[in-house]
């Protein structure tokens, strides 16, 4: 049976989101259908077809990510699915190899998506790149310790958050790296309190900003379970997002989700994960009232060594000599990277490296996440001495560490 891949085209748009969705296990409807129609203009597709019948699907968005000092251009991997009667055929793998061939070409200096099973995407030189907290509570043990107020919290309407939240995002987005830009359409599922994932008892949004002596300077969207035992309430509330451009707002708006009534539980998850440096660790007056979980929420590709690591800044000056080894996912090779004053000079080199790596391994550094250390302990990377791993780990990472909480 022959197999062929290439891009769709408008008309076979409603057929890829099929085969997409049951690849995952899930029905096409009108949600679903719309998010595909609003994504498709400017994006590229590639699709496996087997004897012209569609059984693979593969996309790339332009999106615009937040990197160490700033935000670059780069390639939103997403809708990667194959139909379960054709697995363990190579689809998948033609399909990213196809896929990525035209973020090269165009000279995107990074690739970025978000992995259902994260084992698929390191052979295709990702690797995990930020990380988030999935965070539960349960009141009555769930109390702040007593500080002082700052600012107020107050709703909004769905028109008002409209208008309020793109600038606060956009905000932290310069100074947050692996954040992912939001444009109209983005917003407009962000917003909606439609979302076929989200449970019924869940549907109605609530919606609030915090104002501080500027004005608008944090936001949160959350939703209500609402629930009732012969005890009393039982409900919980569910953050589906919190931004904050310092940490006193963020402790601000969990002042306020703790302080709503009727609620029992409180979770962060999905885009309401917390960043793995998110102050309600200190706040609480008993932290064995929270349960956290580690969890991956944004995977990286280096598609172009040198544009990227002169493309992003660093916070510690100094030089190493990085060896990219030859891997599935391309040719590596020697690079020196001189950083002075926070910029960066990446150049060819000779020679043995420093530190060396694959690119699923570039990938975890990329975007500041400390973590050189822990892949030598791994046995993932090889250095010429300890100290090359520290002054690694000092050169390449970032603070605020990196945190996605998008979706692409």
């Amino acid at each position: 049976m022959a197999l062929e891949f290439r891009p769709i085209r408008q008309e076979e748009l409603k057929r890829f989101a099929e085969v997409n969705l049951t690849a995952f296990g899930e029905a096409l409807d009108s949600w679903h259908l719309d998010w595909f129609e609003g994504h498709f203009e400017g994006s590229s597709t590639i699709a496996a077809f087997e004897d012209g019948v569609m059984v693979g699907s593969s996309m790339v968005l332009p999106v615009t990510v937040a990197v160490p000092g700033g935000t670059i251009p780069a390639a939103g991997v997403t809708a990667i699915g194959v139909l379960p009667t054709h697995r363990r055929r190579g689809i998948l793998r033609r399909m990213m190899e196809e896929l990525m061939r035209e973020p090269h070409q165009d000279g995107l200096p990074l690739a970025v998506l978000w992995a259902s099973e994260g084992g698929i995407y390191s052979r295709f030189g990702f690797g995990p790149a930020a990380r988030s907290l999935k965070i539960e509570l349960e009141h009555p043990k769930a109390a702040l310790r007593p500080m002082p107020r700052r600012g107020r919290v107050r709703l909004v309407s769905p028109q008002e958050a409209a208008e309020l939240f793109p600038a606060v995002h956009t905000r932290l987005l310069g100074r947050r790296p692996a954040m992912v830009a939001r444009g109209a359409v983005a917003w407009r599922y962000a917003l909606s309190a439609e979302d076929p994932h989200i449970p019924r008892e869940e549907a109605h949004l609530f919606l609030a900003v915090h104002e501080g002596g500027a004005g608008v300077d944090g936001y949160l969207v959350y939703r209500i379970r609402g629930d009732w035992s012969p005890r009393g309430p039982e409900s919980t509330l569910v953050i589906s997002e919190m931004v904050a451009e310092d940490p006193a707002v963020t402790a601000e708006l969990w002042r306020y989700c703790t302080e709503v009534d009727l609620v029992r539980r409180i979770e962060a998850s999905g885009r309401g994960c917390r960043p793995v440096d998110d102050p309600i660790w200190w706040l609480l007056a008993d932290p064995q009232a929270m349960v956290a979980t580690l969890t991956t929420t944004l995977w990286a590709r280096v598609l172009d060594v040198p544009k990227f690591l002169e493309g992003r800044h660093y916070q510690h000056d100094g030089s190493i000599i990085i060896d990219l080894e030859d891997g599935a996912a391309g040719h590596g090779g020697v690079f020196r990277l001189e950083v002075s004053g926070g910029l960066a000079r990446c150049t060819a080199a000779s020679g043995p490296g420093d530190i060396s790596l694959g690119w699923s391994e570039l990938g975890s550094v990329s975007l500041g996440l400390r973590c050189v250390s822990h892949l030598l302990a791994a046995g993932r990377v090889r250095v010429t001495s300890a100290e090359v791993a520290r002054r690694a780990d000092a050169i390449l990472s970032w603070e605020p560490a990196p945190w996605c909480f998008e979706d692409i």
